[in-house]
């Protein structure tokens, strides 16, 4: 789909130029090579440029790729004590075998 009609630039154009490392709408213009036109467009790139920035950056996050420690603030790691494990109970209606008698 055309992103601008003025410069015949497509959606797959302007990802083409963030994966190649354009950030901002100015970028991706200069990279399509724009010419000044109507305008329309600029919103639309404003938008898809942001889009891939926060996709970019929570992708990095996940994975822990180039951007993750910028992507999300460092936080300590707190431990946490573990539950004791439940007790087990052996015997008829919950009794401890050791104090049951045989009848």
């Amino acid at each position: 789909m055309y992103v601008c009609i003025c410069n015949a630039v497509t959606e797959d154009d302007v990802h083409g130029c963030m994966a190649s490392g354009c950030t901002t709408a100015k970028a991706v213009k200069a990279a399509c090579g724009f010419k000044p036109g109507c305008g329309l467009c600029t919103k639309r790139i404003h938008a898809m440029v942001s889009e891939y920035r926060d996709s970019t950056a929570l992708a990095d996050a996940l994975a822990g790729g180039p951007h993750a420690l910028a992507a999300v603030p460092e936080a300590p790691l707190a431990s946490s004590p573990l539950p004791a494990p439940a007790q087990v109970v052996h015997g008829v209606g919950g009794s401890d075998p050791a104090s049951s008698t045989a009848a």
